[in-house]
Parts: C-alpha cells; structure tokens; sequence
C-alpha cells in the first residue's frame, strides 16, 4: 500500500476510530474498520491507546466536591427559601377585621375549654385514684407472700447446701434480708442447726435456716422484712389461728406443714414434714 493511499485510508477512519472502541459502530462499518486495522499499524496503536484511556477513566475515582463548596451550596439555597418565604409573606395582608379576630377568640375559648372538659371527665377523681393504687399495692403484696411460701415449700422439698453452719454467721445476714437475722433457740424442743444461707426470691431476699428436729425432721425457716413481705395476706393459701394470744397462720402446701407469723417487723414461715401443731410450736419458739 503506497503512503499516500494509506494517509487516504486513515483520515476515512480516523472519524470512527472512538466510536469503535465505545462499541458504538455499526457492524458494517466495524468489519471495514477491523480489516483496515490489520493492515495499518498507526490506526492499531491509536484504537490500543483509546482503550487505555478508557480503561484508566473507568478505574478512577470522580473528584470529590469540596467541603466549602458545599456549605456555599447549601447557604445559596437556604438564602433563597427564606428570600421567598419572606416575599409570600409580605403579599398577605397585614391586618385582620375585628370581628374575625373576635370570633377567633371565641372559637379559640370553647376548644380549649372543651379540651379541659374532656381531661377532666377522663381523669379519675382523686378518692378513686387512690383507692385503684391501694387495691394495686394489696394485690402486689398478696402476689409476694404467695411467690415467698411456694418459695419456702420448694427449697425445702429440694434443699441446696447452705452458706454457713456458723450460727454466728448469721448476723451478717442482715443488710441483704433487711432485718435482724438471728438463730431461733427453739428452747421447747431439742433441735440441730444445720446451715443458712441468703436466699433470693426474685426481688426479695430471706434468711434460709435449716434444722433437724426429734432426730430425723427437716425443717427449714424463712426470715424476712414483714413490712415488704406482710405474713397477714397469707389468707386465703394459710388459715389464721391464735395461739397464746398470737396470731399464726397454719395450712398445708404440697403435702407439708406451713406456718406463718410476725413480731416487730420480723416474718417467720416455716415448713416441715411434723403436723400443724407442732410447726405452730416451733414457729412461737423462734418468736421468743
């Protein structure tokens, strides 16, 4: 091919040369454009070179826009809106007629009073507010004496090991259980203490007290705070008695002998394998 037929070629070519690498040629003009290619080295090295580029600008990040450039940006635009909001505002007319200021007024009166009406017809009066909070507050206490005698029945059927056999232990006790927790005597009958421990009864704790009566009966003693935990709402899971001029409460929970009572802020619950008069005379025992 002579230099001059060749530069002709090229400069026929030359128009579509971006074209073909884009993949934006018809398939026609590709084939004239391919067998041109194979023949012209120069035209071969500029569609190579064009590739390149392409490639590299695929592979490169866009700039990113500048911070400043940004809050100028959005200052422009936040200007703008407030220069049109302020023109919208100024068409309006500035001044109201009296009589639709007035009525206003009054239209303004009755929904807030209707407001107030409504509040207070669903707000309850005062006496009833407070006696929903104290059936409330009975209920939760009744709930924690339950939730403490199932406690006392399944420790006992199931006991665990206690912390201490060292009834001077015991008073150390007595900031996690909230009252004295001191080892009752049980002077009335021979008895062997054989461990305590704090047991927690979900947000409540007790004394656990564990003992041996008549050689061979388990009993295990629950001291708490009778404030939180008041023995008087044991009824209807306990019968009440007075015995010696004391106040007990006496049933059977899953086959054992519960009893219940309370002096001077301290609760005492028992449960024991022995009969109800007999855990009632331990249970006023521990109260000495």
């Amino acid at each position: 091919m002579s230099a001059a037929k060749s530069i002709e070629s090229c400069a026929q070519f030359e128009y579509a040369l971006s074209a073909y690498v884009d993949g934006e040629l018809d398939p026609d003009h590709a084939v004239d454009l391919e067998s041109h290619l194979v023949q012209c080295p120069p035209c071969f090295e500029q569609v190579k070179v064009l590739r390149s580029l392409r490639a590299s600008l695929k592979r490169s990040k866009p700039p990113a826009c500048p911070n400043a450039l940004r809050a100028r940006i959005a200052a422009s635009i936040a200007h703008e809106h407030a220069r049109e909001a302020a023109q919208s505002f100024e068409a309006r007319p500035r001044l109201m007629h009296r009589g639709y200021a007035a009525a206003l007024a009054v239209a303004a009166g009755v929904v807030f009073m209707v407001g107030v009406t409504r509040q207070r017809a669903a707000a309850p009066p005062p006496e009833v507010a407070k006696s929903s909070a104290k059936v409330e507050a009975d209920a939760a206490r009744a709930e924690s004496v339950e939730i403490l005698l199932d406690d006392l029945v399944t420790q006992h059927a199931q006991p665990l090991p206690p912390e201490t056999t060292n009834p001077e232990d015991l008073p150390r006790f007595d900031p996690f259980v909230g009252v004295p927790v001191r080892r009752p005597e049980f002077q009335s009958m021979p008895v062997n203490f054989m461990g305590a421990r704090v047991h927690t009864m979900r947000d409540r704790r007790a004394a656990l007290l564990q003992y041996v009566v008549r050689g061979n009966h388990r009993v295990t003693v629950y001291l708490f705070n009778s404030r939180a935990v008041p023995v008087q709402k044991a009824q209807p899971i306990l019968q009440p008695r007075v015995v010696r001029e004391r106040p007990v409460y006496v049933g059977k929970i899953n086959g054992y002998s519960v009893v219940a009572a309370e002096r001077s802020g301290v609760g005492y619950a028992l449960a024991s394998d022995l009969g109800d008069d007999l855990s009632t005379q331990l249970v006023l025992a521990a109260m000495q």
